[in-house]
This record gives structure tokens, C-alpha cells and sequence, in this order.
């Protein structure tokens, strides 16, 4: 009866991931730029715009990637199982032990990424390079914007009693504004332009107030979950009042001791299924 159910709950997520957002364009998925995100600005894979990035225990993917891309600490992995989401299903960001591996600066984060440009300064020369990314978290955007500093440091080095003025900020306002009951946020507005709204956050909770002050969501009864995984976060759409997607077991991998102590070999008895409930290998440790 549980696999069926577990069954039952993955073909659901396909049908919301095929059917339920057929209509997503990139238009809809890139309404405006992110503010206020509590963690990093993220890039969608297929639309190339951003957003923030999903935390933890969040949904993420969905068609065209409009539920948003994990954390750099995380990966968008299926509900059950050991494996990354596949598009247009619906994911869970969280930890995955084979997918967590360090990469350099340089080499691609993820070949669904678009490709991202931008320079790092190391030994006081710019080092520009292509790869493939969600997070284009480069120091500088490009050799142009490198080149100065570079140059400063090289005179601070070579030149003595040499004066460097840096360049001067641009001016620019960002904020948001409540129209036609969506948030409109701008991150690059006119100099000196006043916004109802900060940021995107403190945006989206007067919204959510202004318009389901007379709504009551269904109630939804607390998930209990086995001891090796934990329940999903709920995702609840900007703008809008109640949740879309409930929350669902998922392994959490971190609970789970795949190690043996010093001089003992580890005896495989069975692999996790990645199942809630059959989170952890299961094996022995022997001399």
C-alpha cells in the first residue's frame, strides 16, 4: 500500500509539472528582477532571467524552471530516489552526496546553466573566463571593469607616491510597486525614484494581506514523516493566498552515517532506495 501511494504522489507531481503550467512562458516565469532575496540571486536555467535562489526543503524546476534553481549548497533532486529532477518535474532542493563535489572557479557548475562571463583578479592580473552557470557571482562583469583595479594594483606595487580615483558609482533606485495586484519590481530604476516598496519581499506580504484578508485556506493536516527524511516546504506562488504544492516526505541523506569507524571494512547489505523510511544504507562494519 505505501508504494502505491509514494507512486501515486510522483505521477501527481508530473501532471502539475506537464499539464498545470502549460502555459508558462518566459514571460510569466521573468515578471521582474529579484530584490530582497535572503540568500543569492540565482539565473533560470531555460529563461536566463533571475530570481532567488530556493532554499532548503524548497520546490524547484517545474516546466521552464519557474518554481527557481537551488542554492549553490543544494541540488534540485526528485522527491524519492538519489537522482538531480528531471524537466518539466517538480523537485526538492537539498543535499545530494554524489553531486556535491568541489569544482574550480573555472570549470562549468551545471550544463543546464547558460553561459556567464565575468573576471576574477588573482596575483593582481584579471583572469576572465566562460563557463556555465546559475550563479554569475564573478567579482567583475568583464575585463573592462577589471582592468582599472588591475591597473591600481600594479601601480600601488611599482609606482610609489602614485594617487588612483576610482570610478564614480553609477546612480540607480530599486524597489517595487503594487500594480494591478502584482508586485513590479525595478533593480536598475531612474536616480532618485521613490518605490511604495524596498524590495521584493515586503512587497509581496502587502499583497498577500491586501488580498486574502477574507480567504481561508483549506486545512492541511501536519505531514509526519519517518525519522530519516523530512517534510517538503509548501510553495505558495507570489501574490497569491494559499499553497499550490503541499508539503511531501523527502530523504534527508544528511541523517544518514555511511561510514564505518577506523580498521573496519564496510559490507554492503542494501543500498538506500532513497524512499522515505529507507533513507540510509543499510550495512556492516567488520574487522
Amino acid at each position: 500500500m505505501k508504494i502505491w501511494y509514494i507512486l501515486f504522489i510522483i505521477f501527481s507531481w508530473m501532471i502539475y509539472g506537464q499539464d498545470a503550467t502549460n502555459d508558462t512562458t518566459c514571460e510569466t516565469t521573468c515578471l521582474s528582477g529579484p530584490l530582497g532575496c535572503s540568500g543569492r540571486v540565482a539565473i533560470n536555467p531555460y529563461c536566463s532571467c533571475s530570481h532567488c535562489a530556493k532554499s532548503i526543503w524548497e520546490p524547484c524546476g517545474g516546466k521552464n524552471w519557474e518554481l527557481g534553481y537551488c542554492e549553490k549548497e543544494q541540488k534540485c533532486a526528485n522527491i524519492t530516489g538519489e537522482v538531480l529532477v528531471e524537466i518539466p518535474m517538480i523537485g526538492i532542493c537539498k543535499y545530494m552526496r554524489h553531486y556535491t563535489a568541489y569544482k574550480e572557479f573555472w570549470e562549468d557548475d551545471d550544463e543546464q546553466c547558460p553561459e556567464q562571463s565575468g573576471c576574477e583578479m588573482h596575483t593582481g592580473v584579471c583572469d576572465c573566463i566562460t563557463r556555465r552557470t546559475c550563479f554569475p557571482d564573478f567579482r567583475y562583469s568583464s575585463y573592462e571593469t577589471c582592468k582599472p583595479y588591475q591597473a591600481y594594483l600594479m601601480d600601488y606595487y611599482y609606482a610609489e607616491g602614485y594617487t588612483y580615483e576610482h570610478p564614480k558609482p553609477v546612480c540607480y533606485s530599486q524597489g517595487c510597486d503594487i500594480i494591478d495586484d502584482k508586485c513590479i519590481c525595478e533593480t536598475e530604476g531612474p536616480c532618485g525614484r521613490k518605490y511604495e516598496f524596498e524590495n521584493r519581499n515586503k512587497c509581496n506580504t502587502a499583497l498577500v494581506e491586501k488580498i486574502c484578508s477574507n480567504v481561508t485556506c483549506p486545512e492541511v493536516e501536519q505531514l509526519k514523516c519517518p525519522a530519516d527524511s523530512v517534510a517538503s516546504k509548501p510553495h505558495t506562488p507570489p501574490g497569491e493566498c494559499c499553497p499550490t504544492i503541499p508539503s511531501f516526505c523527502t530523504c534527508n541523506f544528511k541523517k544518514c552515517n555511511n561510514t564505518c569507524p577506523r580498521r573496519k571494512r564496510k559490507i554492503m547489505i542494501q543500498p538506500t532506495n532513497g524512499v522515505p523510511g529507507n533513507c540510509c544504507d543499510k550495512f556492516l562494519c567488520l574487522h
